[in-house]
């Protein structure tokens, strides 16, 4: 019993040694068994605390608690973690030799979208908790992931090897898999094993886009498309849902910016709502006037539009304006654009265009009209005009609205060019 006494004090003196006063164990039973338990009293008497960790209390086990318990005191000093906490993240389960793993990983997925995405629009926290569901899946396969670098590859082998190489999917996956492993490591007190692979390596697994294909952009719905489509939604009455797709085709806005859209005497002010997570926090907004690039067989028709709206004799479709209603809250703006898009998904000649062109997606109307007015009107309008008129820089144009092409509008384009360059040498 002396002995027993003797280890015991040596290991309290051990850790008030190296972690404070505030620091002590005992032994604890527990489901027939003893094991330790650690106390830690906080500074000037406000209280304390205690939770068991997973070992025996045995003078085997001294050298063990007392790392257990310096390894508490780092998590709860640098990370700010209650003690409880500490003891979950401790990690030790996750390691490569225990069971219950994947509840601690759960633990860490719920802490993270609770504490770190709150505040994000639900399709973003909708679209990241089926991401970090998919990095769950593989610690339900052995042998389980022991690091990050064996978590990537079986995440690859499970869920990215079916993705296009190179593309969104995998890059998106990989990303948020990263950003969750980061924080896990550098706010939850992770083991440094657990830090994402670099760039370099992630590579690996986003792939890239296979020899002679080309990355995808976004389709512009085409001019006859595009009238055809406004007839239609002028026979059904569906004159609210018409007077979007005009906005968004023939002033080039996004749908979203219809809930900051100003209209004075005709002049269409219209607020910058390129929403993500940098400039949501940003209290300075900007705004621009927008100008319309009407249709060949729609000539004044955006003009027309804008003065029904201003007059309140044309109004948005019910389920839009309900939209707008709720732009300010959690959700943010894309809910605007979300509702139109299963409102126009539904519309029966939409679907109708979807069947010859399975890649027009809503944003192909504002994609139009950068289309039109670098490719289609005579003189072709400035790139920078364009963006300026769009809310966005000039690089940001021209990456993903200034690069679509296809080859039959390449050819009329080269066309049109050499019967300029045959007239004016027969002029001569």
């Amino acid at each position: 019993m002396a002995s027993t006494t003797k280890w015991v004090t040596n290991l309290r003196q051990s850790i008030k040694n190296t972690c404070g006063t505030g620091w002590s164990v005992r032994g604890r039973e527990s489901k027939g068994e003893l094991i330790t338990q650690v106390t830690f009293r906080y500074p000037d008497n406000q209280g304390r605390t205690a939770a068991n960790v997973n070992l025996a209390w045995n003078a085997k086990n001294t050298t063990k608690i007392i790392t257990a318990v310096e390894a508490l005191n780092d998590l709860m000093t640098q990370k700010n973690l209650s003690l409880q906490k500490a003891v979950e993240l401790r990690m030790e389960p996750i390691s490569q030799d225990k069971d219950n793993n994947f509840s601690t990983w759960e633990a860490l997925v719920e802490d993270y979208l609770n504490e770190e995405k709150k505040n994000h629009r639900a399709t973003t926290v909708r679209d990241l908790q089926l991401r970090l569901y998919r990095f769950l899946v593989c610690f339900k396969h052995k042998p389980i992931p022991r690091d990050s670098e064996t978590l990537f590859k079986r995440f690859y082998d499970i869920h990215l090897v079916n993705m296009s190489s190179g593309g969104q999917g995998r890059r998106r996956n990989v990303g948020d898999i990263r950003a969750f492993l980061k924080w896990a490591v550098e706010e939850k007190g992770a083991p440094d094993r657990w830090f994402p692979i670099n760039t370099k390596a992630a590579s690996k697994y986003i792939g890239v886009v296979p020899k002679g294909q080309k990355k995808k952009g976004t389709t512009p719905i085409s001019t006859k498309d595009l009238e055809l489509l406004l007839e239609s939604l002028e026979r059904d009455n569906e004159h609210g849902m018409r007077a979007i797709c005009i906005l968004s085709a023939v002033y080039g806005i996004r749908v979203s910016e219809i809930a900051h859209m100003e209209i004075k005497d005709g002049v269409v002010e219209v607020t910058t709502l390129k929403q993500n997570a940098k400039n949501m926090e940003n209290s300075e907004v900007s705004t621009r006037i927008v100008e319309p690039l009407n249709l060949p067989n729609l000539p004044n028709e955006g003009q027309r539009i804008v003065s029904l709206l201003e007059s309140k004799k044309l109004k948005f479709p019910a389920v839009i304006n309900r939209a707008i209603d709720k732009a300010n809250d959690e959700k943010g703006y894309k809910i605007i654009g979300e509702v139109f898009a299963k409102k126009l998904n539904r519309y029966w000649y939409w679907k109708q265009l979807k069947i010859n062109n399975p890649d027009y997606v809503v944003y192909s109307m504002r994609h139009s009209f950068a289309w039109r007015g670098s490719m289609e009107v005579k003189p072709a309008i400035p790139y920078r005009v364009l963006a300026s008129l769009m809310g966005h820089d000039l690089q940001t144009h021209l990456r993903y609205y200034g690069g679509w092409s296809k080859e039959e509008e390449n050819k009329n384009a080269m066309e049109l060019a050499n019967q300029s360059v045959n007239s004016q040498l027969i002029s001569k």
